[in-house]
């Protein structure tokens, strides 16, 4: 729980009020297709800003890997707009899985949707990925990068900079 805390708490506070620079949001419009740019561009400004963080951890990197790149901007379109005091109940009831499980559903209450998609945000942002014309790598990564044993490299270099940004 603490080290849980330590990192969860540093996060809030980025998070409050934070937005996309016009120099992140070119950057992603530069490395994402019209139909990408769209799911990027539909996030909140604090996930926008999130991921486009999330790409500048990935540093060379992710320069180098176009695939890896696009992740990093892409890794949360699939949890839609979420207020963030919904985010808020989501972190905490992670630690209660099975009460998650319980309260999380597809429609009803804006707190309950917000927590499914919350809980589905990988696997649905995936989908939307490849629909947006991402290649399967990508998806992969997407849908994977809360994988509590990344398989490989890229997939680890995208979860350590999505939990530091």
């Amino acid at each position: 729980m603490a080290r849980g805390l330590r990192y969860r708490i540093p996060q809030f506070r980025r998070a409050l009020g934070a937005r996309p620079s016009a120099a992140q949001l070119s950057e992603a419009q530069a490395l994402l297709n019209p139909a990408q740019w769209r799911l990027y561009a539909a996030l909140s400004s604090r996930d926008q800003w999130h991921s486009s963080e999330t790409l500048r951890l990935l540093g060379a990197r992710a320069q180098a890997d176009h695939d890896l790149a696009r992740a990093a901007l892409l890794h949360d379109v699939g949890k839609g707009q979420i207020r963030l005091p919904d985010r808020v109940l989501f972190v905490l009831l992670s630690r209660m899985p099975w009460l998650l499980r319980r309260l999380a559903r597809p429609c009803g209450p804006r707190w309950r949707t917000a927590l499914h998609r919350s809980a589905t945000h990988a696997a649905v942002g995936a989908e939307r990925a490849l629909a947006a014309g991402c290649g399967a790598r990508v998806a992969d990564l997407i849908r994977r990068h809360h994988a509590a044993r990344p398989t490989d490299a890229a997939l680890a270099a995208l979860i350590a900079a999505d939990e530091s940004a």
